[in-house]
């Protein structure tokens, strides 16, 4: 096996990586200690409350209900004659011109007092008080007082999402969703499944110096999707690669000789690690393909991913020449 000749130094987010890890590892320790579960979570399965057996009034009016989510509040309404209040004093005390200090917020319980109606259900708004004030809100933003509130559920999902993780991940930083303040879709489509496991496999055997460059799409998955571990072990270079299809069931190619370490001697004799700045482009596009190039050593981890369309912008800027070095050797490779 081939020793790094070069001195790769340990970096700060590497240190972040392990505090992340103990800490999230340790509240998994303590939680089976205590309960034997890694958390008791609530499940919230939001009622509809437009529905029509939810508008019965003799069983709704009355009902105390969470705010699920704030954003199907109505403000202003009351300053509109869009609506018919109950009250003058209902009308006066249900928007922001009414409610002084007070501004309704996810998860805030008030009691149905009264709702207004439409020909499409599922445009009804309910009027709930929350102490002294009156709230309008649209019936699909509200959900019952035992449930969790919108807030409350992303903030589980985060949990259970970043234990899944770290199970996942079992101490390898190729499966690791956030390293290098840089995210990547570790695990989720199985692609990235497939070419993060046999990236770690290879660490497991001893390689030293492990190359994982994933051409994908950054809003979900798509069948021209690509990925390939290259990496160096007594004196010889080597390739696996990893392709997707239409049906997200990746095929394989056999492992290959493959010059594996002009494309990583580059990266640490141009100390792109060290480069802050992206390539840059006077024009922004919110999804496209592009390379998460992820590369391991014992002492070292780097990732970052950058789109095809941004690298053609700037073509001068180091990263993007390095990318394009990957994107000439690896983009010509076929299906076996």
């Amino acid at each position: 096996m081939e020793k790094g000749r070069i001195n790769r130094k340990s970096s700060l987010a590497d240190n972040r990586i392990k505090i992340i890890l103990l800490t999230v590892l340790s509240v998994f320790v303590l939680q089976n200690v205590y309960s034997q579960v890694l958390y008791s979570y609530l499940k919230s399965e939001k009622p509809d409350y437009c529905l029509k057996d939810s508008l019965n009034s003799k069983s709704i009016i009355g009902k105390q209900v969470k705010i699920w989510d704030a954003g199907g509040i109505y403000p202003t309404i009351n300053q509109t004659n869009t609506l018919k209040f109950p009250t003058r004093e209902m009308k006066q005390k249900s928007g922001k011109s009414g409610w002084g200090n007070y501004y309704p917020k996810e998860g805030d319980i008030g009691t149905v007092v009264h709702i207004f109606r439409s020909k499409d259900k599922l445009r009804n708004i309910y009027l709930i008080k929350v102490g002294d004030n009156y709230v309008p809100i649209a019936c699909h933003y509200l959900t019952n007082i035992d449930l969790l509130d919108i807030s409350e559920e992303w903030k589980q999902h985060t949990i259970q999402d970043s234990i899944g993780n770290v199970q996942y991940a079992n101490g390898c930083k190729f499966k690791i969703k956030n390293a290098n303040e840089n995210w990547s879709r570790a695990g989720l489509m199985n692609i990235d499944k497939v070419s993060e496991t046999f990236a770690c496999n290879l660490i497991s055997k001893g390689i030293d110096t492990v190359l994982l460059c994933k051409h994908i799409f950054d809003n979900g998955s798509l069948p021209i999707e690509k990925a390939f571990i290259l990496w160096t072990d007594k004196g010889k270079g080597y390739l696996k690669s990893f392709f997707n299809n239409p049906q997200h069931s990746p095929t394989e190619n056999e492992i290959v000789l493959f010059e594996s370490e002009s494309l990583i001697n580059y990266f640490f004799e141009n100390r792109i690690d060290t480069v802050k700045t992206k390539p840059k482009s006077d024009i922004m596009i919110s999804h496209s393909m592009g390379y998460s190039v992820q590369l391991y050593t014992p002492n070292y981890f780097y990732r970052e991913r950058l789109t095809d369309f941004l690298i053609g912008q700037d073509k001068e800027h180091i990263k993007s020449v390095w990318w394009n070095l990957i994107s000439e050797k690896l983009g010509n490779i076929k299906q076996e």
